[in-house]
């Protein structure tokens, strides 16, 4: 069996580094890639999530907002009209002492039920949600808002169901993303390790080889 001698074993540990050096490369590109991916897919789904959020800000809220409003109008009319329906029954005179008594009861309960309804849409702050002003002169003008946002909200389901699938793509994705950055970490430092062996190996022939020079 061929001895080798001390330079030789020098050089045989410096092609090793070489080789070291070469493969670490290749992890450190490849960490970086996949590093790379999972930011992209962390980022792509924070912007996913801020959409579906703004949506339902922007849409759903509202229009529940709004329905409530449309409600709250309807229920003040249907007083309205007990209340006029009530009136032209004491006009018509055909009531006794105890019927017209009992009609003003119904009227003064009835008002004070479109009165309730009325501070309620005149407390509603508008604002909050950017509506037009307008929005406040009738059941009809809320509406024709509501309607509006009703057909956006038909859009935006659209673009959300996108959303949705994306978000379960990208989710489906991050795990083998994720494994892939162990694995190269790992191996990053499991050939750091032994570079760092065979530099200390190196250092001592080259020590060795000076002593006997």
């Amino acid at each position: 069996m061929e001895t080798l001698t001390i330079e030789e074993k020098v050089k045989n540990a410096e092609i090793l580094i070489d080789q070291k050096n070469e493969a670490r490369f290749e992890i450190v590109e490849r960490l970086e890639k996949s590093e790379f991916d999972r930011f992209h897919i962390l980022t792509e789904l924070e912007g996913l999530a801020l959409v579906i959020e703004n949506f339902a800000v922007n849409i759903k809220e509202p229009i529940q907002y709004l329905q409530g409003a449309v409600d709250e109008y309807k229920a003040a009319e249907e007083f309205t009209n007990q209340i006029n329906s009530l009136f032209h029954r004491l006009k018509s005179g055909r009531n006794t002492l105890t019927e017209e008594k009992q009609i003003f009861r119904k009227i003064k309960c009835a008002q004070e039920q479109k009165d309730k309804y009325s501070a309620y849409l005149e407390a509603k702050t508008w604002s909050h949600w950017r509506f037009p002003k307008v929005l406040l002169n009738s059941k009809e003008s809320v509406q024709s808002h509501l309607d509006r946002l009703y057909n956006e909200l038909e859009g935006g389901s659209k673009q959300q169901k996108a959303c949705y699938s994306r978000i379960h793509q990208l989710k489906k994705r991050l795990p083998a993303v994720e494994r892939d950055i162990s694995y190269l970490q790992k191996k990053l430092e499991k050939i750091d390790c032994e570079r760092g062996e065979l530099y200390e190996h190196l250092q001592e022939l080259r020590t060795c080889l000076e002593n006997y020079s």
